[in-house]
C-alpha cells in the first residue's frame, strides 16, 4: 500500500513540475537579436548560458499592431524589448514575439499624456488635442493633394497670373 501512495505521490510531484516549468515558459522576455525581413521571422536572446553564451529563441513570426481591415508594418529593431508567447508553454515555431515595452536602450519618444506619437528613424507624426504635427522629411505621392477642397497639387493652375517677380493670385477652384 505504500507503494502505491509513494508511487502517486512521484506522479503528482512529476505532474506538478511539468505544468510549473509550461507556466514558466509561456511568456518569456527577451530583446531581438536577428531579423530575416523577408521570411517575417525573428529570434529574440531569452536568457545566457551557464557558459555566458546568450541563448536565443527559434525563428518566431512578431505580431503587428493590426493586420486586418487596418493593416500596420513595423519591423522589429535589432535590441529592441519583446515578449515570446507560447500559450502551450512550449516553445518553438508557433510562439509569437509580441512587443513589450520601452527601456534604456529604446525610450519612449514622448512623456506626454494627451499627445500621441509615432516616431520612425527621421520621421515622427504627433496626434494631439491640437491637430497633427509632422516632423521630418515629409513625401506626398498621389493623383492628387488638397487644402480646403482647392487643388494644390503639381497641376493646380494659380489665377491673374502676371509677368516679373509680382505675386500671382490664389489658386483655381
Amino acid at each position: 500500500m505504500r507503494d502505491l501512495v509513494a508511487t502517486e505521490l512521484r506522479r503528482a510531484a512529476v505532474r506538478q513540475d511539468r505544468a510549473e516549468r509550461r507556466i514558466a515558459l509561456s511568456r518569456l522576455s527577451g530583446k531581438v537579436k536577428i531579423v530575416d525581413a523577408d521570411r517575417r521571422l525573428l529570434r529574440l536572446v531569452i536568457g545566457k548560458s551557464s557558459a555566458g553564451a546568450e541563448v536565443l529563441s527559434p525563428w518566431v513570426r512578431w505580431q503587428e499592431s493590426a493586420a486586418g481591415g487596418m493593416r500596420i508594418h513595423s519591423q522589429p529593431a535589432i535590441g529592441e524589448q519583446m515578449a515570446l508567447v507560447s500559450q502551450s508553454g512550449t516553445v518553438g515555431e508557433i510562439s509569437i514575439a509580441v512587443p513589450a515595452t520601452y527601456d534604456r536602450d529604446h525610450a519612449a519618444p514622448s512623456t506626454s499624456s494627451d499627445t500621441s506619437v509615432f516616431e520612425r528613424g527621421a520621421g515622427r507624426i504627433e496626434l494631439g488635442a491640437d491637430g497633427i504635427l509632422l516632423k521630418g522629411p515629409v513625401k506626398i505621392e498621389g493623383p492628387l493633394l488638397t487644402h480646403n477642397d482647392r487643388n494644390i497639387g503639381e497641376d493646380h493652375r494659380h489665377t491673374e497670373v502676371r509677368e516679373g517677380g509680382d505675386i500671382s493670385g490664389p489658386p483655381q477652384e
